[in-house]
């Protein structure tokens, strides 16, 4: 059988997989994991060893180790009361109060919570100000799933660490932590645009003044695991900074092993000693148990058909007829359309990325465009009534009339998003960090 005939047959298996999964709730990636034994040792005649070695190890662990580690922070409440916090330093500033907010849900996501767990903490706090202010909804969900969305892609956030466990995997792995920060970067500038826009369209800057009570004091339990949060990033992000300010300084051995990943379990040791949270319930409710299972099944299907050469001859079909702004502006509509019907990071990223790779590899394209048009073209979904984050936001509202009402609108305003991405890809922004 001819690798073209096998990699439709995994295309197919993909499309059975999303299927099975939206009729029965099963894991996606579990089936997925299904349909690649079966095709890749019945059809290719591959052992049973080389396909579990498909299984992304490096994928699972970055996720399991940085998500036990933060969710420490999130079960005792730290996040919040964080959250809780700033907004009330800047109740004061209520024309920029979005902006504030939006700032808000970037530094939590950076700082390590998910995006679905920004937007379940900030969801209910942004919509009570909205309330009060007369911020139209749409401002609230835009700064809220755009801005998580953006934090979340830094090479520690659960997004950036699925960009980087793919690339550790590729001869890009120089770039496992510099990718993710350019494409954070571009998504966090392509997210201020689109929350720009909204709030001047629905009158943002009309927002009335409000006030919310003074937030308790943070407690010892989460003081010291906000000091604990500070103390791993520091540790991961000084020596390169130090390297940057001053290349005579050779930090090269530390930027190597204050990796963040052993970083997270040192840290979530430490939590579990410290008794900053229960273990049992962090491990089981916060580490992302049904992501790593879709992502892993996703990438073990798609290395089937990465062994039958067909990304190969892909790309040399893009190379003979493409140029780099057509494929940029392409990436970003088909990613977009995929993302209405699965998962941003945890299905279209997995799928798209390595192609995105190879292209680079064989054709000179540059990557940090191709892999932000890619990346930014996905998530602009979010804010679509079928994701995660826009879909608990509409939840949300108190009136269920209104839910209602602004469904619609809600799945238009995330097509319209759709031309900020496509400026920008289209004038070469994306690849202006090189």
């Amino acid at each position: 059988m001819t690798p073209t005939a096998i990699a439709v047959i995994c295309f197919i298996a993909f499309a059975i997989s999303i299927f099975i999964s939206f009729k029965t709730k099963a894991n996606t990636g579990l089936i997925a994991m299904a349909f690649a034994y079966l095709i890749g040792c019945f059809i290719m005649k591959l052992r049973v060893s080389e396909v579990i070695s498909l299984f992304p190890l490096k994928i699972m662990f970055l996720l399991f180790s940085v998500c036990l580690f933060y969710g420490y922070a999130i079960q005792n409440g730290t996040m919040h009361l964080l959250a809780d916090h700033i907004i009330y330093r800047f109740q004061k500033k209520t024309k920029l109060i979005p902006f504030i907010l939006y700032m808000l849900s970037f530094l939590l996501a950076v700082l390590g919570a998910s995006a679905p767990a920004v937007s379940s903490f900030m969801a209910p706090v942004c919509l009570l100000i909205a309330e009060q202010t007369g911020i139209h909804y749409f401002i609230i969900l835009i700064l809220i799933s755009l801005g998580s969305a953006a934090g979340t892609l830094v090479p520690w956030g659960q997004a950036g660490i699925i960009i980087r466990g793919i690339l550790e995997d590729s001869v890009y792995a120089d770039l496992a932590t510099s990718l993710p920060l350019k494409i954070c970067f571009n998504m966090f500038i392509t997210g201020l645009l689109g929350l720009t826009a909204v709030y001047f369209i629905f009158k943002g800057y009309k927002a009335k003044s409000f006030t919310v009570s003074k937030p308790a004091k943070f407690n010892a339990v989460q003081k010291k695991t906000l000091c604990l949060l500070l103390i791993v990033l520091s540790l991961v992000l000084l020596p390169s900074i130090i390297n940057t300010l001053d290349p005579a300084i050779d930090l090269s051995f530390f930027s190597k092993v204050m990796d963040i990943q052993m970083l997270s379990i040192v840290g979530a040791v430490i939590c579990c000693l410290m008794k900053l949270g229960d273990e049992k319930e962090v491990i089981l409710h916060y580490v992302p148990w049904n992501t790593i299972v879709l992502v892993s099944g996703i990438c073990m299907l798609f290395g089937i058909v990465n062994k039958t050469g067909f990304f190969d001859s892909l790309t040399a079909i893009f190379n003979a007829q493409l140029s780099t702004t057509a494929i940029c502006v392409i990436l970003v509509l088909l990613c977009g359309f995929m993302s209405f019907f699965s998962g941003a990071m945890s299905v279209v990223v997995p799928l798209i990325l390595p192609i995105v790779i190879e292209l680079c590899l064989n054709s000179g394209y540059p990557l940090a465009s191709l892999a932000s048009s890619m990346a930014i073209g996905a998530i602009m979904t979010c804010t679509s009534p079928f994701s995660t984050a826009g879909s608990f936001i509409l939840s949300c509202l108190p009136d269920a009339s209104a839910q209602d009402k602004v469904f619609n609108r809600q799945f238009l305003l995330t097509c319209l998003l759709f031309i900020i991405p496509i400026i920008l890809a289209a004038t070469g922004f994306y690849g202006l960090l090189g």
